[in-house]
């Protein structure tokens, strides 16, 4: 099928809001394929440059390769004919291609030597600085073994002048710093490391701050590496792009006498290594968290049972210590074994021995927010409660102490210390499964969701406590129960079906325990969150089947029929719609209406919604009236904010009922009184008039 230029920019377009993918890939491809069949070289030269983007940032390095090659072949041709611009872009792009042969060994060394060769003859032909050259340079003798020698190239990189073309003042001493300390030179990686972790991009300072981990805790600054790990993990612990860094995390937990802390990392993370997004990270990893369970062995863990959450639909099948590190092991030494035939030595291998082997460092570093010696501040409760589980712990109370863990947890949220309340929910889970407690490690696995919640980390909140929601049929222990956390799980997602589902199930709960309030509040939600389609009806019938209970708050009652009309409006049952918010304006204006500040902001959505439903059945009269009746309210209520969206939405129902009518000299003046214009009448009334609410 052939497409027209038009046709194939739309197409191009398009791609910009896929997702990256295989999906993205082949339609980037099929627009080039078409471009050149069309003889269009500038734009096919514009897309291959962006897909080589695209690529490389989905570590797809052949595909990436292919398209860079393709780009500097044909600017080579004809460099008149793409200009300075695309001769940058090239520029910059030839050391993304050189970091793809770090870290993918399929690709042959030689290649990276040509390309470095080819980036030094540009640069100069060029003017530019050496900087970047030195650099990469720098890191693939490193990653041959090449210690030495990758850092004279460091050496002089640092003497020679940055320009647009470095890459940025984080990043560069990051590989500088990886090489330092292989070579054993720790404190001189610290002073060309440390100016760097005040630097911001995609990468820091979560890098660099991994990087110097071991460093210090070779010098023993275990403060520092405390410090900087901490740093790091909040930063990578939401993001598979970090697996890498991730490793170095695991690694310190080894160095610092920590295994506990890093199987709760294996653990939470284990799934990344799965979709890593190179071969080098996955190696990292995979080596990493050996050591860690290694040490677990050794303390006499070897049997612990071990479980993972899901992710993306799947759950790894539960395993043991001593299970999962034979298997990371072998994955270890078969992806470092590519490299070495890559690299022809064994280099790597060595290496990933090392680390596998790798042990405790000079003295403990406390992690545990349990430790008396990390946990230096905090109220007298806290404390208690942490010199409770040393007490229990030294008298052989396994139970006493899990159980002090779980309140300390408590302590430190109710304190508003997420960080640590997470940090001390997630031992405490540990040792309450571990015992056998299982009502107690629910508790805490609500606790622990809650915490994310309140540390920013909303998404391992949502999947923490949609997980125990799911894995509980019943009631989940602790207070509240299980339909309140399925509203707050509602909220914490958002808007959408899922969140619409949530709310719909805590409704069911709310109407089994007799709590029809609270079942009606619910089902307004599970309306408003935009229910999938399939959802509706039956959402509706059981709206009606709700407001026919008796004895419940007016308030509650107009906030249900609000949110049924806006799905009978949306559904075009306009007739329909406009007789649930008839009621509802009859309930919040009726003598038993509670009158505040929110039941004023209700009304003024339902009076301005039953205007525009009155719009579009052709009443303007009643439109009128209703939209007037809206401002009239807004106008005289107390809201901090009186020309908020629902007055806007009235005012512009108001102008489309007065010109339906005829009457186009007061909506001309009604315009000019509120700033309005005639774009500010084109927006869909189904996109506000009072059903944001």
């Amino acid at each position: 099928m052939s497409h027209t230029e038009q046709e194939l920019r739309k197409l191009y377009q398009d791609t910009f809001s896929m997702p990256r993918g295989a999906a993205k890939f082949a339609a980037l491809e099929e627009v080039v394929r078409h471009a050149d069949a069309l003889g269009l070289v500038e734009f096919a030269f514009d897309v291959r440059m962006q897909a080589t983007s695209v690529f490389q940032h989905s570590w797809v390095p052949a595909k990436a390769l292919l398209s860079y090659s393709w780009c500097l072949a044909a600017y080579d041709r004809e460099p008149e004919r793409f200009g300075a611009r695309a001769e940058h872009k090239l520029l910059w792009n030839i050391k993304w291609m050189i970091y793809s042969v770090h870290q993918f060994p399929e690709i042959p060394l030689q290649r990276a030597f040509d390309l470095l060769d080819d980036m030094e003859r540009r640069y100069r032909r060029g003017g530019h600085s050496m900087h970047a050259v030195l650099q990469h340079r720098g890191l693939i003798a490193e990653s041959v073994g090449e210690l030495e020698q990758a850092q004279d190239f460091y050496e002089q990189m640092a003497r020679t002048r940055r320009d647009s073309l470095s890459d940025c003042s984080g990043c560069v001493p990051s590989s500088q710093v990886r090489t330092l300390v292989a070579l054993g030179r720790d404190e001189e990686a610290i002073r060309i490391g440390e100016p760097a972790r005040t630097s911001f991009c995609s990468e820091q300072p979560q890098w660099i701050n991994s990087e110097l981990l071991l460093p210090y805790v070779r010098t023993g600054r275990g403060e520092k590496a405390l410090e900087a790990h901490r740093s790091a993990y909040r930063r990578i612990r939401d993001n598979p792009h970090h697996l890498a860094e991730l490793a170095l995390n695991l690694l310190f937990c080894v160095h610092t006498g920590n295994p506990g802390r890093g199987l709760d990392l294996i653990e939470r993370h284990l799934s990344w290594l799965d979709r890593a997004r190179t071969p080098l990270a996955e190696v990292e990893f995979a080596a990493a968290a050996v050591a860690v369970l290694t040490a677990l062995e050794n303390q006499g863990e070897g049997e612990l049972p071990l479980r993972f959450p899901a992710a993306e639909g799947r759950r790894r099948p539960d395993t043991t210590v001593t299970a999962l590190a034979a298997e990371l092991r072998e994955r270890a030494l078969g992806c470092a074994a590519r490299f070495d035939t890559r690299n022809g030595n064994d280099y790597q291998s060595n290496r990933i021995r090392r680390w596998m082997a790798a042990g405790p460092i000079g003295e403990p570093v406390p992690m545990s927010v349990f430790s008396t010696r990390a946990h230096t501040r905090g109220g007298e409760r806290v404390r208690g409660l942490i010199e409770q589980v040393a007490a229990s712990t030294a008298a052989g109370d396994a139970k006493g102490a899990a159980r002090a863990r779980l309140a300390a947890a408590e302590a430190l949220l109710e304190t508003e210390r997420p960080a640590e309340a997470v940090e001390a929910a997630e031992e405490a889970i540990r040792e309450l499964e571990r015992l056998g407690m299982a009502e107690d490690a629910t508790r805490c696995e609500v606790l622990l969701a809650r915490a994310y919640k309140q540390d920013g980390h909303r998404g391992e909140a949502v999947r923490r406590l949609r997980e125990l929601l799911e894995k509980q049929h019943g009631e989940v222990p602790g207070s509240p129960d299980r339909p309140e956390w399925e509203v707050t799980l509602g909220e914490w997602l958002g808007y959408g079906p899922e969140a619409s589902r949530w709310y719909s199930s805590a409704a069911r709960g709310f109407a089994a325990s007799g709590r029809t309030a609270e079942r009606l509040s619910a089902l307004r939600q599970a309306l408003l969150r935009n229910p999938a389609p399939a959802a509706v009806a039956e959402l509706l019938a059981e709206a009606e089947s709700a407001l026919a209970e008796p004895h419940t708050p007016v308030g509650t009652r107009a906030g249900l029929l609000h949110a049924c009309a806006r799905m009978l409006y949306r559904d075009g049952r306009l007739a329909e719609a406009a007789t649930h918010l008839s009621t509802a304006r009859g309930l919040l204006i009726g003598p038993s209406a509670a009158q505040s500040a929110e039941t004023a902001e209700l009304l003024g959505e339902i009076l301005t919604a039953l205007a525009g439903v009155h719009l579009r059945l052709d009443a303007p009269g009643a439109a009128e009236e209703a939209a007037r009746a809206a401002l009239d309210l807004l106008t005289d209520s107390d809201s901090d904010d009186p020309w908020n969206g629902t007055r806007w939405n009235a005012v512009v129902v108001l102008v489309r009922s007065l010109r339906a009518r005829g009457a186009g000299t007061e909506a001309e003046q009604l315009m000019a009184d509120h700033g309005l214009d005639e774009e500010d009448l084109k927006e869909d009334l189904d996109e506000g008039d009072g059903w944001d609410g």
